[in-house]
């Protein structure tokens, strides 16, 4: 009968181990839930920025393009859009 008692003590040991490591399981997946919902945070905090940011360069760089334009069209309206560009040309060089 020492063998039954003896094999009843491993059994509520394993038990009691496994439950330790459910447990322990139990944390990990929390721990790793949490970390994986704060990087989802930061990715759309990230994303929100980065596409206020290229809406606002877009705009900017509309604006200039229409700048631009409308300076070309004065300048030819004017005609010394040719002098204007050689002399850019110049400069450049």
């Amino acid at each position: 009968m020492g063998g039954i008692k003896e094999l009843k003590e491993e059994l509520a040991e394993m038990n009691s181990k496994l439950s330790e490591l459910t447990n322990e399981l139990h944390e990990t997946k929390e721990t790793i839930r949490e970390s994986l919902k704060l990087t989802t945070n930061t990715l759309n905090e990230m994303t929100m920025s980065f596409t206020k940011t290229l809406k606002e360069v877009m705009e900017k760089m509309t604006d200039v393009n229409i700048q631009m334009n409308v300076k070309d069209s004065i300048l030819k309206s004017l005609g010394i859009d040719a002098f204007v560009s050689d002399f850019f040309k110049k400069k450049k060089g």
